[in-house]
């Protein structure tokens, strides 16, 4: 990436697994993605033209092969790059995104669970009830605008990388940090860390003390039924 880019990731929308078919992988699909021209948990916003520019990038390489032109593939990993090695990992990989449409106000997306060891795991947690998040990966460029007492961070462009199953939102607390203390003449960091911040920092926190139960009681079920398979035979 260039100096004046920076790394986006977000927090996407709800997450839905698909009904098991006899022979083919299974499906996930996700709603509101990304939802533009809402501020969102980070203090940024996605103008709706920035991402129609982004998913249409996607959509016209898609489903292209080696030597129809510039191929993309849309994957996902079990957590951000960036919270772990901070490259992305192909044996990390767990979802492959097949499916992208934007109606104007959000983005849909649509997969297949990849039959990887992590992929495997994730679809025995999702299937004991364990919804994981669904966060975007890209880059891109923004700029700081203010209305009325508030700032927020508009995205001026983005280049969809990816989008990641979390166990937790991404940069919830340093991107509205961020956001609001990177151009000269803001206020001081003290002061930006606000009543509501500390809110949003308790929120994630409970958020992820929570899931991380669900997840232990998801993988407690699926050693106990690995189990009694086993023994069955």
């Amino acid at each position: 990436m260039k100096n004046n880019q920076k790394r986006f990731e977000e927090r996407a929308g709800t997450i839905e697994l698909t009904e098991a078919v006899d022979g083919a992988p299974r499906r996930i699909r996700v709603n509101d993605a990304i939802v533009a021209g809402v501020i969102n948990g980070n203090g940024r916003r996605y103008p709706a033209d920035v991402v129609a520019k982004a998913v249409e990038e996607v959509r016209s390489h898609l489903h292209e092969s080696a030597g129809q032109g510039r191929v993309i593939e849309m994957l996902g990993e079990a957590e951000h790059p960036s919270d772990k090695s901070g490259r992305p990992n192909l044996l990390e990989t767990v979802v492959k995104w097949d499916e992208i449409s934007f109606d104007g106000r959000s983005v849909s997306l649509g997969g297949r669970i990849l039959e990887t060891s992590k992929g495997r795991d994730i679809l025995a947690l999702m299937e004991g009830g364990v919804k994981p998040g669904v966060s975007l990966r890209g880059y891109g460029e923004s700029k700081i605008v203010k209305e009325g007492k508030e700032k927020i961070e508009d995205v001026q462009w983005l280049k969809l990388n990816g989008f990641d199953l979390v166990t937790e939102p991404s940069f919830v607390n340093q991107a509205l940090l961020e956001s609001k203390s990177n151009n000269q003449g803001d206020e001081p960091e003290e002061n930006i860390m606000s009543e509501e911040l500390k809110q949003l920092e308790e929120k994630a926190a409970a958020e992820k003390a929570a899931l991380q139960k669900q997840l232990a009681e998801a993988q407690r079920i699926a050693e106990e039924g690995k189990k009694a398979q086993a023994e069955l035979e």
